[in-house]
């Protein structure tokens, strides 16, 4: 059994002084007070029991680093798996873009075909069954003139 001051009993123990003050506090090492001062009593049994409480920190965080170490290997590849699924998305939008243009086109090019054959078809309908061919007004104003000519003739006669 050895009596270790608190500096004493941290360096020994490779720990803090914080935790071996917890450790005294949970009842988990004992302490004598000699003159003023305290000190750590250190046997076999507690000895063993820290030193397994110290090697299963270091575990712990040995195993804490290999699974940050992980996670940050798993968000860099799907950091990379983000970007190529957004390029492949910005190329289907442009292909999606380039065909609805062309499909605009090709609408328009029909519907501009179908107005032409349509105005072609009102102006054929207009000349037939709505305007009957009609002479030149010349010609409808020489026959109105013989027409008044002969009137008058026949008035005279009278």
């Amino acid at each position: 059994m050895k009596k270790l001051t608190v500096s004493q009993a941290a360096k020994y123990f490779n720990i803090t002084k914080e935790a071996i003050y917890n450790r005294v506090r949970r009842g988990k090492l004992s302490t004598v007070t000699e003159e003023g001062l305290k000190y750590v009593v250190v046997d076999e049994r507690n000895t063993n029991n820290i030193r397994t409480m110290s090697k299963t920190k270091q575990t712990n965080k040995n195993i804490n680093d290999k699974y940050v170490s992980y996670l940050e290997n798993e968000v860099k590849e799907l950091k990379e798996k983000v970007k190529y699924l957004e390029s492949q998305n910005n190329d289907l939008i442009i292909q999606r873009v380039k065909l609805l243009e062309q499909s605009k086109k090709e609408l328009e090019g029909i519907f501009n075909k179908r107005d032409e054959q349509l105005k072609n078809i009102l102006h054929l309908m207009n000349e037939k069954y709505v305007l009957p061919k009609v002479e030149s007004v010349e010609v409808i104003d020489t026959n109105i003139n013989k027409k008044k000519k002969k009137r008058k003739k026949k008035r005279k006669k009278k």
